[in-house]
């Protein structure tokens, strides 16, 4: 967990987070410090986020986020892409997306399709 905490500070130092943020990262951390041990034993391993833009069959956006680190940074995912996809348009089920982190199953979880955009979250 240092090393989590180091990259946490680093950033803040970097200013890429705010003291909040960074705040917040460290609170989650600690709340994780009990759970590492069910999400190393859960079949995902993941989160995945795929965005595809204008039909294209390759992918925009394609960010793989370990499971661990994904659990704490679910409210910057929540907050950054949730308002993206607003602007769009689109409405995120975010208590979706905690309940599959805290389940660390494998599957989809969110897919967005509007005909030629696309957003996929899933665990693998």
């Amino acid at each position: 967990m240092n090393e989590e905490k180091m990259k946490i500070l680093k950033m803040l130092e970097e200013k890429r987070i705010s003291s909040t943020e960074a705040m917040e990262l460290l609170e989650a951390l600690s709340r994780l410090d009990g759970r590492e041990a069910q999400a190393g034993k859960s079949a995902g391993r993941f989160l995945k986020i795929r965005v595809y833009e204008n039909g294209s069959p390759e992918a925009k956006v394609n960010v793989n986020i370990p499971i661990a680190w994904s659990k704490f940074m679910a409210p910057f995912i929540e907050q950054k892409i949730g308002a993206k996809l607003r602007e769009k348009g689109y409405e995120m089920d975010t208590e979706k997306i905690r309940a599959a982190l805290e389940l660390g199953g494998v599957g989809k979880i969110i897919d967005i399709n509007d005909g030629g955009n696309k957003v996929e979250i899933s665990i693998e």
